[in-house]
């Protein structure tokens, strides 16, 4: 875990901030692998394919769908874990700073969870989503995200859970990008940093 997130810092310090595309606004695609070490008990250690797309809904808001399926091992038994969502982003472009540098954004979200390695709730079915956060633009093609998550069961709203997100984008052009991505789930105790392709068609 420690040389992933020296990883991260040397891509944050070491990455030519040549060009600033946001990720918000825009249409993209991405395709990416996570892997996923934690847990309650420590022992959990997972890997995950994850699929984005993103598609502007306006010119201040966007719907993206996301789907996520992984393998997990939990305590030595294999198991698995998947999710397909849609949340609805709104972004404060009226709150712009610095001739646009931050872009606030937030939004809501449903999806369904059938999460057989019990790694995000005891039971699986349908979940909502509130969600917040900035993308800062440091360059023309360089981006970080910061994010927060509460995410809970429709069936239980008792059961709930405290995400944050960290995502670092890099567009080499205007069509393909990089991104190094980590989450991190408070009360599951569970952290997930990944590797995505983004493509962006327009």
């Amino acid at each position: 875990m420690k040389a992933i997130l020296s990883l991260l810092l040397c891509f944050v310090f070491l990455t030519p901030l040549l060009y600033s595309k946001s990720r918000l606004g825009e249409y993209y695609y991405g395709f990416g692998y996570a892997m996923a070490e934690g847990g309650k008990s420590g022992s959990l250690k997972g890997d995950f394919l994850n699929l984005t797309l993103n598609s502007p809904a306006s010119d201040s808001a966007d719907f993206i769908i996301g789907f996520n399926y992984g393998n997990v091992d939990v305590d030595l038994k294999d198991d698995t874990s998947w999710g397909i969502g849609l949340d609805y982003l709104v972004q404060y472009n009226e709150y712009v700073y610095e001739n646009g540098m931050f872009r606030p954004f937030a939004g809501i979200g449903i999806s369904y969870l059938d999460d057989g390695a019990k790694i995000r709730f005891a039971d699986d079915g349908l979940s909502w989503k509130l969600l917040a956060g900035t993308e800062i633009l440091f360059s023309e093609y360089f981006s970080i995200s910061i994010g927060a998550n509460f995410i809970g069961l429709l069936a239980d709203l008792g059961e709930n859970e405290f995400t944050v997100d960290v995502g670092i984008t890099w567009w080499i052009n205007d069509v393909h990008g990089i991104a190094l991505e980590y989450n991190h789930a408070f009360d599951q105790e569970l952290d997930l940093i990944g590797l995505k392709y983004l493509y962006s068609w327009k």
